[in-house]
């Protein structure tokens, strides 16, 4: 029986229990897959440091095209996206901020079916 129960963990970990919020992507890794993707993020740094605290998320990078927040958990994006109103696009425990950067409606489309790609 205990065998059964270790193969079938190996073979699915989330019938295991596996985290999800621990397989969800970075900010940091949200950024690098809008680069594979061709699109521009100039002017790349991490806002982590400055700005995590007082906005409750984990990660914060921002680029000239668009902030990238990263949320322990995806009750705390809804709520700062919610914040956001249009501004903000969420997709698990990613936000997309768009009003700093006042990022063009069609780009954002390119930034969210990219995001849509990799998020949980």
């Amino acid at each position: 029986m205990t065998a059964a129960l270790v193969g079938a963990c190996l073979v699915s970990l989330s019938a295991c229990g596996s985290d999800s919020a621990s397989e969800a992507p970075t900010a940091q890794q949200v950024v690098e897959a809008f680069q594979r993707d061709g699109l521009a993020v100039p002017n790349l740094r991490d806002n982590t440091a400055q700005n995590c605290v007082q906005l409750g998320c984990v990660q914060l990078v921002t680029t000239d095209a668009v902030s990238v927040l990263s949320f322990a958990d995806e009750s705390a994006a809804s709520t700062f996206a919610g914040k956001l109103g249009e501004g903000a696009h969420q997709s698990g425990t990613i936000v997309l901020r768009y009003d700093a950067a006042r990022t063009p409606k069609d780009q954002r489309a390119k930034f969210e079916s990219s995001l849509a790609g990799i998020a949980k």
